[in-house]
């Protein structure tokens, strides 16, 4: 059995913008104009953390690069919520 290290954390910090750099935040102002919402910010002990949007109407997933840029992605599963 694996243990969830996110206890007490939930997938979206209260500050997303204590995670991600200006780029970032620029890029995802413009995105959720078009649909993107941001599903999760996996935040490692060590390095650099991931940025991850869907976009609900076409059901896609992205992540949002340090440089602002969103790439496309089929490589990832979310979960659900329980």
């Amino acid at each position: 059995m694996s243990s969830d290290k996110r206890v007490g954390m939930g997938p979206v910090p209260t500050s997303p913008q204590m995670y991600i750099n200006e780029k970032q935040v620029e890029g995802m102002s413009i995105l959720k104009k078009f649909g993107w919402k941001l599903v999760c910010i996996r935040r490692p002990g060590l390095g650099h953390a991931l940025t991850v949007l869907k976009n609900s109407q076409e059901k896609s997933i992205g992540v949002l690069g340090e440089d602002g840029i969103l790439r496309l992605t089929t490589e990832l599963k979310i979960r659900q919520a329980s």
